[in-house]
């Protein structure tokens, strides 16, 4: 566990606030020995802090050992993955959740709160772009596999995917109305996650 605290605390140090516009980049194959599963559920926990800013309103939303899980699903067409794997959790609170996602090459982040899904994806077309701005490592133990997530970039959500799940109708075509509704969210740099998923 020592590795965990001195990744995190020379992260920290050296990593400053920024206001860039997040973009992305070319994605490499996730190194987790999860990666080849197909199908699976695995417990674990989530340590950190997200750093949110929502209107110009600072809010940081911390994770002590909060309960997490990875959950592998099949892509039964093994397009550009055989599976998707999703790391979720929640805050210390309960009261929001936490979703990161890989497939193929990429990569999507997703947090639920104000009663929506706020997200950032480039699980879509090729599949081999990552965010760039969301750096994320891995590490094995005996029993449990880290994943580390730090941001170093502001990262930009806003909750349209939610909104089209959820209000979109075709007949008639509501998309213009829906519109004033979207709204964004920005993770700032410095928020650091650690899921600690067992490998049994």
């Amino acid at each position: 566990m020592k590795w965990i605290i001195y990744f995190i605390l020379t992260t920290l140090s050296f990593i400053a606030f920024g206001q860039i516009e997040p973009t992305i980049v070319n994605g490499t194959a996730f190194n987790s020995i999860f990666q080849s599963m197909k199908i699976g559920s695995y417990s674990g926990t989530v340590n950190g802090i997200l750093i949110l800013e929502n209107k110009s309103q600072k809010t940081i939303l911390d994770f002590q050992g909060s309960e997490a899980e990875l959950l592998i699903e099949t892509d039964s067409f093994e397009v550009y993955d055989v599976s998707t794997k999703i790391y979720k959790g929640t805050t210390t609170s309960g009261r929001t959740e936490i979703q990161y996602r890989t497939y193929g090459m990429a990569n999507a982040i997703r947090i639920y709160m104000l009663n929506n899904w706020y997200e950032l994806s480039f699980i879509d077309g090729g599949c081999f772009e990552v965010i760039d701005g969301l750096e994320y490592q891995y590490e094995i133990e005996n029993t449990a596999e880290y994943l580390v997530l730090v941001v170093t970039k502001e990262l930009i959500l806003n909750n349209w995917q939610h909104i089209i799940k959820t209000e979109h109708m075709m007949d008639p075509d509501n998309i213009e109305q829906l519109k004033p509704k979207m709204r964004e969210i920005k993770i700032l740099p410095n928020s650091t996650l650690v899921f600690a998923i067992s490998r049994e």
